[in-house]
């Protein structure tokens, strides 16, 4: 899904998305994010008439960066198993952005909205899957899972764990979650040689 946004649309989004997970969506107001951009919000509501519309604007946006993220690893980053690190990484960086308490308030206020962010989740199965399949291909992955299951069972995995209540009731931090998880999944579908190019990124960049 391609979504094409004007300059001025991008600038309110960014700034809309960082008010979000400063704040969360209680807090967050046309009138103070005008007041962040230093606009009217007449101007603000030229592109997105109502508070709902905006929130589903800046939670596309959101989505549109992760799509360009998977692109980018793939493109630039020739090993798949190393695909598969930087991609949780990346994962990381945009769950950490704000408290689960905040994300929590958004699933409540706008259930909706919180479904399309689920739907999307569940569409990043083939991105996975291309991930894996590749690495089965270049002998990183174990040759006896189909990955086709894999990845749906992982994605659905993914999906019912990063959920806000999870982390709330188990009082578990996104990042130590994530790393586990991936930790965990690595050491179950890699072969040696692609732990081993797994370890080789880690010790390079010192993570």
């Amino acid at each position: 899904m391609t979504n094409t946004f004007s300059q001025q649309e991008k600038h309110i989004l960014e700034e809309g998305l960082d008010a979000i997970t400063q704040s969360g969506v209680k807090s967050f107001t046309v009138e103070s994010l005008a007041g962040r951009l230093g606009m009217s919000k007449k101007t603000i509501y030229k592109y997105f008439p109502t508070k709902e519309k905006l929130i589903r604007k800046i939670v596309v946006f959101m989505t549109g960066q992760i799509e360009q993220m998977f692109k980018k690893v793939q493109e630039t980053e020739k090993n798949p198993a190393v695909q598969f690190i930087n991609v949780m990484e990346h994962m990381v960086k945009f769950a950490s952005r704000t408290h689960m308490q905040r994300m929590a308030q958004l699933k409540i206020s706008y259930p909706e909205i919180w479904k399309e962010i689920e739907t999307f989740r569940l569409n990043r199965q083939n991105d996975f899957y291309e991930i894996f399949k590749f690495a089965q291909d270049q002998g990183l992955a174990r040759n006896d899972v189909d990955m086709r299951k894999f990845s749906i069972v992982f994605i659905n995995m993914i999906n019912n764990t990063f959920q806000p209540e999870f982390f709330l009731k188990n009082d578990l931090t996104v990042i130590e979650t994530v790393k586990g998880f991936t930790d965990i999944v690595s050491r179950g579908i890699f072969t040696s040689k692609g732990l081993e190019a797994i370890k080789k990124y880690y010790e390079q960049n010192k993570i």
